[in-house]
């Protein structure tokens, strides 16, 4: 993830925890990311969930500060 996404992302988070009811950087991510696999799941999958694997992905670059 590059820096400026991060930042802005962290920015949104911050601004809007206690509205979103947001417990932690964590649960923020999680919902994000939840968003994306319904997204992809209806357009690509027929809105049917994809199965859930714990094999490893290939890393990416590092995230760093």
């Amino acid at each position: 993830m590059d820096s400026e996404a991060r930042d802005r992302a962290r920015a949104a988070f911050r601004a809007t925890r206690s509205a979103e009811g947001d417990d932690s950087w964590s649960d923020f991510i999680e919902v994000a990311v939840l968003n994306e696999v319904v997204r992809r799941e209806q357009l690509h999958n027929e809105g049917q969930r994809y199965e859930g694997s714990s094999r490893r992905l290939r890393p990416g670059r590092k995230i760093s500060d």
